[in-house]
């Protein structure tokens, strides 16, 4: 389940990315992505972004260390 949380992270980010057109999205070869994003339908927009602020916020908390930590190794 984690695993698949942080592989999810990736294209959420991606996702992300698409929208606020920073990083390569926002270079001038891909900006086509961009507009392409904005004439999708809004609700569908929003759907997606909520589901991928979720994923990243999951993530990262997971990677902080503050959900779903692995249980202590016993004393030997």
């Amino acid at each position: 389940m984690i695993t698949a949380v942080l592989i999810a992270m990736v294209p959420a980010m991606v996702l992300l990315m698409l929208h606020l057109a920073i990083g390569p999205f926002g270079h001038v070869r891909f900006l086509h992505w961009h507009l392409r994003w904005k004439t999708m339908p809004v609700w569908l927009q929003r759907i997606l972004l909520l589901l991928a602020t979720g994923i990243l916020l999951a993530g990262a908390s997971h990677l902080l260390g503050i959900w779903q930590q692995p249980p202590p190794l016993p004393d030997r």
